[in-house]
């Protein structure tokens, strides 16, 4: 009887252990799951002849659909697929902090006047995941978003230039995280070089952004759902402590429709 009891109580100490492990395991693979959703656009100009390579990110961007994705219309433009100068070939991938890659991307459709690029994966790719998203938020939710900085986010990186062709072999990437809380949501007017909007209704952020993560998602804290795309800082001269500002998804959601 002590022999079948204390079986019965390393049965039960294995199942408990098996069960915390397996929702570890989940737990885990969740949290890097949603890491993985921001991508960064990286943009490698290139010369076959003479092999020689430059790149950098250009902003970030997630997934609305399953081959759908968004990013700010100052970072992915027509003129992200020019080459830089002394380079006559360019390639665009979008990649992400796990070394994924997607080579085959494309613009579906731009809308300068929210800052907004809607771009496509030509072929589906198992290594995406759709952002859920929430139209409700108030004054004062706590938010955070997901991006990548052009000035520390892209650690190395490895090409092969073959054929005439530029093929990225590997990536190794740092994603990044802002915190804050939703100041205010007001309409704002601005005429600089690459933003120009118009009366427009916008996020206010309560804390400042810098390059790189523009075309971001920002998503409340309380449920992990996207409110917004990361879009401009609005110049010191406006307000003092160049708060971010971000794109509600309520007004990106209308050009998603298919016609």
């Amino acid at each position: 009887q002590m022999l079948k009891e204390g079986n019965r109580s390393i049965l039960s100490y294995l199942f408990v252990t098996v069960s915390l492990f397996s929702s570890m395991i989940t737990s885990i693979y969740a949290s890097t799951r949603e890491k993985d959703m921001t991508w960064a656009i990286l943009k490698i100009s290139y010369d076959p002849i003479t092999n020689t390579a430059e790149g950098g990110i250009c902003g970030s961007a997630f997934f609305l659909k399953e081959q759908i994705f968004i990013s700010a219309h100052h970072c992915f433009n027509d003129s992200v697929f020019i080459p830089n100068k002394n380079f006559p070939k360019v390639k665009v991938f979008l990649v992400n902090n796990r070394g994924y890659i997607i080579n085959d991307i494309r613009i579906k459709k731009l809308v300068p006047e929210y800052d907004l690029a809607i771009g496509e994966v030509i072929q589906y790719d198992n290594n995406v995941s759709v952002y859920s998203f929430a139209n409700d938020f108030n004054v004062g939710d706590s938010v955070y978003n997901i991006g990548f900085p052009t000035d520390e986010s892209l650690i190395d990186y490895r090409i092969k230039i073959e054929k005439g062709h530029l093929f990225l072999e590997n990536i190794i990437l740092k994603e990044f995280q802002q915190d804050g809380k939703v100041e205010d949501i007001l309409r704002i007017t601005v005429n600089a070089n690459d933003v120009k909007l118009d009366n427009k209704l916008m996020i206010k952020l309560s804390h400042t952004s810098k390059l790189g993560f523009s075309g971001g998602p920002c998503l409340l804290k309380s449920s992990d759902k996207v409110i917004g795309m990361m879009s401009m800082v609005i110049p010191s001269e406006i307000y003092p402590k160049k708060p971010a500002m971000a794109v509600r998804i309520s007004d990106i959601l209308q050009f998603l429709v298919t016609k």
